[in-house]
């Protein structure tokens, strides 16, 4: 992996407009839409991490001209908190709001909204127009460098930026950008036209699932984590890794404590590794702010198998629901909450072998990116997303994964394009958080395989997978 380019950033709090008593409004625009508009804009000046690291990603791309024309541009974000201080620094208003059993006003929406670090992900990857593989990982020495190699290593991505983004005082954050690719002579040049799958991959079976449901409070999000894991802890003799995504981790509960006294638990960057290395694992990825980060965990999986990196892998995706998320989108009146479960799913996974000839395994995986719109009839742009299939089982049914209404709706544009003419199967009412592809990989029934998935996540994690029975 070669270092192309690095560019920095900083950014700090902008001095906010003020009206004037003598301030003359455009023809038409009341005193009330202009202070909504100042509102806006101060929210937006007060988005340090998303600002900063907008920053550097903006200069990476105008000192580097030839990001603007690459199809398989991969991203990956590294931040602990992002701008989840728009939120903490009204925890007082967020709580007499949810007192009140009211809608939360229209800044306090924004906070809530930009909470899971994704959202700046999300931001950077418009930015770069990245349609390859993105996600967020924590702030950890060294993570965002593995993953981005490992992306480059299975042929994912033929660039990778990686964007380092943290607050560095009450109001100013610094970022970093830094575009990876692999060094020349490493491998051949990629196929044409290039396959977002990467290099051939290897089908992986399932030999271990563990699924705790979350249906109270007070539940620490360690605990949780550690109760599946438990039941899946490596195998001796074999080199086992771990990938854990999650959407808010301990981030909401330890906010929450703030309001409502609790014991939230250690925190991700103590209970990831404690747990893990108690147990025996190996190699660790977390994988952090989005709902959708078990399709990108999946992706994971199979290039760490494929690349002779682990033996065995197991995926896991946790998070709470019962507690600060469901009091926060209660705040922000969203019809999907009541279809949102939370829990752990964990799944252990390895190379299929001729002993597994008539098992679901796991065959394509391919991690994609295209921009989601903001509104369920409206398309999703995918006409400059790399979608080319390498032959595989073709899937007798479709089931479409996805958070809220707008992703299924896009999961289904998604799917119409992948396979045309292949029934969409009903998925029920029940949609995990950072677990959904997993628990319907798990809960395939093998006489409907072989299944498609295409999942589609805001944040990150969109992405499509074929389940099939294996014929070696």
């Amino acid at each position: 992996m070669r270092l192309i380019a690095t560019q920095r950033a900083e950014y700090g709090r902008q001095p906010a407009a003020v009206l004037g008593a003598s301030a003359t409004l455009p023809e038409g625009v009341s005193p009330a839409t202009a202070e909504e508009v100042l509102r806006t804009r101060r929210f937006d000046h007060g988005l340090y991490v998303t600002r900063a690291a907008g920053r550097a990603a903006r200069a990476l791309r105008d000192s580097v001209p030839s990001l603007a024309a690459a199809p398989r541009l991969g991203l990956v974000l590294a931040t602990d908190r992002g701008d989840q201080h728009a939120l903490l620094r009204r925890l007082p208003e967020f709580g007499s709001s949810m007192r009140r059993g009211e809608r939360a006003p229209t800044d306090l929406f924004r906070s809530i909204a930009y909470f899971p670090v994704g959202r700046i992900a999300r931001s950077v990857s418009a930015l770069l127009g990245a349609h390859g593989p993105v996600a967020t990982v924590p702030a950890d020495p060294g993570q965002a460098g593995r993953l981005a190699q490992l992306w480059l290593a299975a042929r994912r991505a033929d660039q990778v930026v990686v964007v380092t983004a943290e607050l560095t005082g009450d109001e100013e954050a610094s970022a970093t950008a830094e575009l990876w690719q692999t060094a020349p002579g490493s491998r051949p040049a990629p196929p044409d036209p290039p396959d977002p799958h990467g290099r051939p991959a290897m089908p992986l079976t399932v030999t271990g699932h563990v699924e705790r449901p979350h249906t109270a409070g007070n539940l620490p999000w360690a605990e949780l984590l550690e109760s599946a894991l438990t039941g899946l802890a490596p195998e001796p003799g074999r080199r086992t890794a771990l990938v854990v995504t999650s959407l808010l981790a301990d981030a909401g509960e330890q906010a929450f404590a703030a309001l409502s006294p609790r014991d939230a638990g250690p925190p991700l960057s103590l209970a990831v590794p404690s747990t893990a290395g108690r147990l025996g694992f190996d190699e660790t990825l977390v994988l952090v702010g989005s709902s959708g980060g078990s399709m990108t965990a999946l992706g994971v999986a199979q290039d760490l198998v494929t690349l002779g990196r682990a033996d065995d892998v197991v995926v896991c995706g946790v998070d709470l629901v019962h507690g600060s998320l469901s009091q926060a989108l209660t705040l922000m009146e969203c019809p999907d909450l009541p279809h949102m479960r939370g829990g752990s799913t964990a799944l252990r996974l390895r190379a299929a072998t001729p002993g597994d000839a008539g098992s679901p395994v796991l065959h394509t995986c391919a991690l994609l990116s295209p921009p989601v719109p903001d509104a369920p009839d409206r398309p999703m742009p995918l006409d400059g997303v790399l979608l080319r299939r390498r032959p595989c089982p073709r899937p007798a049914h479709v089931a479409l994964s996805g958070l809220n209404t707008i992703d299924l709706a896009c999961a289904g544009q998604l799917a119409a394009r992948l396979w045309p003419g292949i029934p969409v199967s009903s998925r029920g009412d029940v949609r995990s958080v950072s677990a959904d592809v997993l628990r319907l990989l798990a809960r395939a029934d093998t006489h409907e395989l072989p299944m498609g998935v295409a999942g589609v996540h805001s944040l990150g994690g969109t992405g499509y997978c074929v389940a099939a029975r294996h014929t070696p």
